[in-house]
């Protein structure tokens, strides 16, 4: 690690830097990304404020006890509750670095929830610069910058003018962090980009790595508008593939008699969105209404990532009677070892993929499943 670390034209100046912000990131630590860490190049001491210490998981019995108090902050000098030498990851994967740091843990309200001091810089060899608000530091291999947040430095600022400390820590303090999630890029709000598809749609938009190079990035763009007639926003969207392209089929077992599962009983709220996903996929021509069905399955709600419902469908008696496909789906370093030599990666949204394929006319009876329409009444519905 012997790079040259230097600033000059070619680093890009913050607007934020004409009203003198802070430097503050985010580091990780204790299996948690920490957020609104102050780099403090005045402080001889590296600190963490209790109430992060609480919520990184940390006991008190993990704190070396420190007599020395500390002189600097406003008022009286501060009793520290002890000292803990935890691990920090600066940076994100491959450009990061992962140093030992001595945290002198005190009770006390601040809008930040670390002071990285001169030790921690020290270890990290970081030459940071207020004028870039940016820190940079040497990695195995090449030089590696974090950049501060001048947004979160401005609120943290003004919550020390007004007084308003604990109501600024409690906005944005801990995320849990998840090792490997760094190398997913683009992935913060700053590094992708949205655009309209299409100028008579300015609601339909597409996002892209906005750090891309800028002819880079227009030739991107051009490339999407050209095949714009590809995405798909709604149902009706979807024209779905010729049947004489592709068709669903199910290898069903002659052997296994049909199952009718018995109607099962949701809540007034779960039947609700039963009834509005079904009334949307009968609009659609998605499924239609069928009578005296052999198979019948029932509706399963999910909750989503978002705490909306997926309806999906019990076919676990129909998966039965069909012989399993002993071709293996790929491994994923394959797929992953597959992306070697491209220079763009694309994360593609196959927008209800399985329903752009159509059944089989002789199976869709096979795929029959019972709802309640809220009142006394009951619908059959089968796969288009």
């Amino acid at each position: 690690m012997d790079e040259k670390i230097t600033f000059g034209p070619r680093d890009a100046v913050p607007l934020a830097s004409g009203n003198h912000e802070t430097i503050v990131i985010d580091v990780v630590t204790n299996n948690y990304r920490v957020k609104k860490v102050y780099v403090d190049q005045g402080s001889a001491v590296d600190i963490m404020f209790y109430r992060v210490f609480k919520e990184l998981g940390l006991e008190d019995g993990h704190l070396t006890p420190v007599w020395t108090p500390l002189m600097g902050f406003t008022g009286p000098p501060i009793n520290p509750e002890g000292m803990i030498t935890l691990m920090v990851t600066v940076g994100r994967a491959p450009k990061c670095r992962i140093i030992p740091v001595n945290f002198v843990v005190v009770k006390q309200q601040s809008p930040y929830n670390v002071f990285l001091g001169r030790p921690a810089l020290n270890a990290l060899r970081a030459i940071p610069s207020t004028l870039h608000l940016s820190v940079k530091f040497p990695t195995p291999g090449e030089v590696a910058e974090v950049r501060g947040d001048p947004e979160v430095a401005r609120a943290c600022y003004l919550a020390m003018l007004h007084e308003r400390e604990k109501v600024v820590a409690q906005t944005t303090c801990l995320e849990p962090y998840i090792p490997g999630d760094e190398t997913r890029q683009p992935g913060t709000q700053d590094e992708i980009e949205e655009f309209p598809l299409r100028e008579d749609r300015p609601d339909q938009v597409i996002r892209i790595g906005a750090l891309l190079p800028l002819e880079e990035k227009e030739g991107l763009k051009a490339l999407l508008r050209e095949y714009s007639q590809v995405f798909a926003w709604t149902v009706e969207d979807m024209p779905g593939i010729p049947t004489d392209l592709a068709v669903h089929h199910l290898n069903v077992d002659p052997r296994f008699k049909p199952v009718k599962q018995k109607k099962r009983s949701f809540s007034p709220e779960r039947n609700e969105v039963i009834k509005k996903e079904v009334g949307k996929l009968l609009e659609s021509k998605i499924i239609l209404e069928v009578y005296y069905p052999t198979w019948l399955a029932n509706p399963v709600l999910v909750k989503k990532e978002d705490q909306t419902w997926r309806m999906c469908m019990d076919f676990t008696d129909l998966n039965k009677a069909c012989p399993k496909d002993c071709f293996p789906l790929p491994r994923i370093d394959r797929l992953v070892d597959s992306t070697v030599g491209f220079d763009v990666l694309c994360f593609m949204d196959a927008f209800k993929g399985y329903h752009q394929i159509e059944m089989a006319e002789e199976n869709q009876e096979k795929t029959s499943f019972i709802t309640e329409d809220g009142t006394t009444t009951t619908r059959l519905c089968r796969l288009a």
